[in-house]
C-alpha cells in the first residue's frame, strides 16, 4: 500500500477523533464552586430585616493560579423572584453562574462571610462559612441615606438568595459610626473563567 495514502487515513482518523471528543465539559475548564449544603434554606427558617444565623459549608475545584476571597452572601431583591433563576438545576454550572451575575447585579446584600483563598489548577479546597443574614449593611463610608434605601427594599424583597462567588477585593472600611464593614467588589462569571453558584430561598411572609 502506498505510504502516503496510509499517513493520509491515519491523519484522518485522528482529525475525525479529535472532532468526536471535543473539549472537556465547562466545570473541567473553569474554576467551579460548590455548595455543599447551607441554612437555612426554606420560608419557616428566615425573616428579612431580622439576623438569623447563617451557615455554608462549600466546595472550590481551581483550574488557573487563583488568588482572593470566597464570599458566601445572603442577597435581597425587590425584581427577582425564584421563577427568574434556574438555581435549582444540578448539572447547568454555567447556566447558574449567569444566574449568580443576574442576582448580584439585581440585588443588597443583607449578610456576608468572606474567607481568604489561594490555589492552583486541580486543587479542591474546602470551606465553611457563617453569618448573620438579615439586616443590610451600608456599602458606603458616608451613605446611610443609601443603608436607609437598601433595607426598605430588602425588608420589601420578593426573593431571597443565598450566593457563593469569587471576589478580588475586598476592603474594610469605617462608618461614620465608627464601625467597620466589609466592602467586597465581586468578580462576575462572565469576566472571568470561574463558576459561581447559589440557592433560592423564599423570605418568610412579614407580619
Amino acid at each position: 500500500m502506498n505510504r502516503k495514502i496510509v499517513l493520509g487515513s491515519v491523519l484522518s482518523s485522528a482529525v475525525l477523533l479529535g472532532g468526536c471528543l471535543g473539549e472537556p465539559p465547562v466545570e473541567e475548564r473553569f474554576t467551579l464552586l460548590e455548595i455543599v449544603d447551607a441554612g437555612p434554606t426554606d420560608a419557616g427558617q428566615f425573616t428579612i430585616g431580622s439576623g438569623t444565623p447563617v451557615t455554608m459549608n462549600a466546595r472550590i475545584t481551581y483550574r488557573e493560579l487563583l488568588t482572593g476571597f470566597l464570599v458566601a452572601e445572603l442577597r435581597a431583591s425587590g425584581t427577582l423572584t425564584a421563577d427568574d433563576t434556574g438555581l435549582e438545576v444540578e448539572d447547568d454550572h454555567e447556566a447558574k453562574a449567569r444566574d449568580v451575575d443576574l442576582i448580584l447585579r439585581n440585588s443588597v446584600a443583607v449578610g456576608t462571610d468572606t474567607v481568604p483563598i489561594t490555589g492552583w489548577d486541580h486543587l479542591v479546597q474546602e470551606v465553611s462559612f457563617s453569618f448573620s443574614g438579615g439586616n443590610v449593611t451600608p456599602t458606603a463610608a458616608d451613605s446611610s441615606s443609601a443603608a436607609a434605601n437598601a433595607n426598605a427594599a430588602a425588608i420589601s424583597a420578593s426573593g431571597l438568595f443565598l450566593v457563593l462567588y469569587f471576589s478580588d477585593n475586598v476592603e474594610e472600611v469605617e462608618l461614620a459610626s465608627g464601625e467597620e464593614i466589609e466592602v467586597v467588589t465581586p468578580v462576575f462569571s462572565d469576566e472571568r473563567d470561574i463558576l459561581s453558584t447559589g440557592l433560592e430561598i423564599v423570605p418568610a411572609p412579614q407580619e
